[in-house]
């Protein structure tokens, strides 16, 4: 399964504590592959390295460049379909282009999408994804 991350529900899931850890684990069990372009690359570095030192976050960004279930995503087409904050097209910009199964956010620039029609998009809230991936 493929798989657009918001910045924000990524580093919601990578630390050992927490509720959402099993979505990370999904990345690292090889059971979920992550799509991500390079200006999502950009604010992932940006983010990880305000929370944690530089040799963190580049561990984090080496592992995912370096797994096979990582897809490095070329962007060729700009959708604009959010005004409230046009920042937030890049993650729907690289799931359309990625053909990925889900994009998983908690911002409601994104989740307000989810009835969209055109393009088709599949969005999930980080707990919706996570409760998908361990059924109750």
């Amino acid at each position: 399964m493929k798989v657009v991350i918001d910045t924000n529900c990524l580093l919601s899931c990578i630390g050992k504590k927490s509720p959402y850890r099993n979505v990370f684990d999904a990345f690292i069990e090889n059971r979920i592959t992550i799509c991500a372009s390079s200006e999502m690359l950009l604010e992932y570095e940006e983010i990880f390295t305000l929370f944690w030192d530089t040799s963190v976050s580049c561990n984090l960004l080496g592992l995912f460049e370096s797994s096979d279930n990582f897809q490095h995503v070329t962007v060729h087409y700009n959708w604009r379909l959010i005004n409230k904050d046009e920042d937030d097209n890049k993650f729907v910009d690289t799931f359309i282009a990625s053909e990925a199964d889900v994009l998983i956010s908690n911002d409601s620039s994104i989740t307000s999408l989810v009835n969209t029609n055109f393009p088709p998009l599949k969005v999930m809230t980080l707990q919706q994804f996570s409760n998908y991936l361990n059924p109750q």
